[in-house]
């Protein structure tokens, strides 16, 4: 990465792609040291070494430096002509090779790099150490595993496998691994009968879950060959064992630290065996509560005594605690009232007897289910307000309307009543004036009277109309109200 950054801030025009074209030539000149020493008995490390040095040495004549020399007018000679004016050296063109420059580079280097390998590897013969591990890496005869296991099936029985994989899984793993196997492979575990192929394979496969794929091998191959296993193998097992144990653990520790419930695991006795960070910070536990071996009961106590006094007794609260972490089934929703959190305990049983807790902070979704149940409750009294003063209003409102309508109906009574009443003595006005009419026999005072006549006349008129118009009202009203609020008024 820092030979990419400076080569592009050397370049200053370079692109990403060629920075990558060019790092993956310069990686491929591992490839044959690497394959040779997986394939070839004879490969030596001096040849490799030589014959990597020679590919990276022509990669950076071939392809490295050309892409500095364009810019320049000695560059460009050194590509057209060549070092010293000999063109066959052409960096990019290598004794006439008439190639695009990415293939050119990987070609020519790869070329020289695998030449000088074989060269140098058969100049000289392989030291000790390197027959060695050519004996470990490259056997003489690439032949498959099944015929050397199967030259054992006389010497070593299922019984000793059994046993054998029992010592590093404990026995009920193991019983139960074979068990599982017989029935998945329709076989019958004699543990007289001699182990086959399949059974060696599935043992290595159990031990190194524990110990590791090294360290299983090591055990199968003494356990074929009927070797007791020295003091030196031994401890070099027992190193291997734990540094796999060790890696396994650090493996589920960081897995169980990036889930956000709280994992806490008991063995049969409630004592705690496993745990992760969010267990001790969901429960509010301090340092020494999170350790292993320490009792279940133990850290209800510590939780217990963080409680406040309404909680009631302590002993109590910890075995109804106790009683609802251990029992399989509903989750437990406990409110923690010293942390201000509502957590959700879920408890399950592990084959062996143990329990595996998880705790879960549901205090988000809990206080949106009581703000939302606040919510429904005061949303149901302010409609139940809210139509009791409808009712009110109504009321109100009728009994408005019929005050109203008494009123309008004693208004068009006096009318009536008053129309008649005046009629009455207009009559007898008009009687008068006729008398007058009848008396006068011409003249201007017989006009002013006749006048006076015809505007009594009006005037009785207009009444009459009044008095006709006012109870035909009243009975079109009525016929609209109810028989109740008829009898009413």
């Amino acid at each position: 990465m820092a030979m990419a950054y400076f080569y592009y801030r050397a370049l200053g025009n370079a692109q990403l792609v060629a920075i990558g074209l060019l790092s993956f030539a310069a990686i491929a000149q591992l490839a044959p040291a690497f394959f040779g020493g997986l394939f070839w008995r004879r490969a030596t490390a001096p040849g490799a070494m030589a014959g990597m040095l020679v590919g990276f040495a022509v990669w950076l004549y071939t392809m490295f430096l050309p892409s500095f020399l364009d810019g320049t007018t000695a560059g460009l000679q050194l590509l057209q002509h060549g070092p010293f004016g000999i063109e066959a050296l052409r960096p990019q063109a290598l004794f006439g090779a008439d190639l695009p420059p990415l293939l050119h580079g990987v070609l020519w280097s790869l070329s020289l790099n695998l030449l000088t390998y074989i060269v140098l590897s058969l100049a000289r013969e392989p030291s000790s150490i390197e027959r060695l591990q050519a004996d470990v890496f490259v056997p003489n005869v690439l032949t498959p595993m099944t015929p050397t296991f199967r030259r054992w099936r006389t010497t070593v029985t299922v019984q000793d496998i059994e046993s054998t994989v029992a010592q590093y899984l404990g026995p009920d793993r193991a019983r139960h691994s074979f068990e599982a196997l017989a029935v998945t492979h329709d076989i019958d575990l004699d543990p007289a009968a001699p182990a086959d192929f399949e059974l060696l394979r599935h043992a290595e496969h159990l031990i190194a879950s524990s110990i590791g794929a090294a360290s299983s091998r090591l055990v199968l191959s003494l356990l074929l060959r009927k070797r007791t296993v020295s003091a030196k193998a031994a401890l070099k097992l027992l190193d291997d064992s734990h540094a796999a144990l060790h890696f396994n653990r650090e493996i589920l520790q960081t897995a169980l630290n990036h889930v956000r419930q709280g994992i806490a695991v008991f063995d049969a006795d409630l004592q705690l065996i496993c745990s992760n960070r969010q267990f001790g910070e969901i429960l509010g536990l301090s340092p020494h509560l999170v350790q292993i071996g320490i009792p279940l009961r133990e850290i209800l106590e510590f939780m217990a005594a963080l409680s406040p006094a309404g909680f009631g007794d302590s002993d109590a609260l910890v075995s109804k605690r106790l009683a609802a972490y251990t029992t399989e089934g509903e989750p437990y929703l406990e409110r923690l009232p010293d942390r201000h959190m509502v957590i959700e305990a879920r408890s399950n049983r592990m084959p062996g007897g143990g329990l595996v807790i998880t705790f879960s902070d549901v205090t988000p979704s809990f206080e949106a289910a009581e703000a939302l149940e606040r919510a429904n409750a005061t949303l149901e009294k302010r409609v139940r307000d809210r139509t009791e003063e409808l009712t009110r209003l109504n009321s109100e409102l009728a009994l408005a309307k019929s005050t109203a309508e008494d009123a309008n109906i004693s208004k068009t009574r006096f009318l009536a009543a008053a129309s008649h009443d005046i009629l009455q003595p207009l009559n007898a006005a008009r009687l008068y004036v006729t008398s007058l009419v009848e008396r006068q026999n011409g003249g201007e005072d017989s006009r002013l009277v006749e006048n006076i006549d015809d505007s009594l006349e009006a005037i009785e008129d207009i009444l009459g109309a009044l008095s006709r118009y006012l109870p035909a009202r009243r009975r079109r009203h009525d016929k609209r109200r109810s028989p109740v609020s008829r009898s009413a008024t």
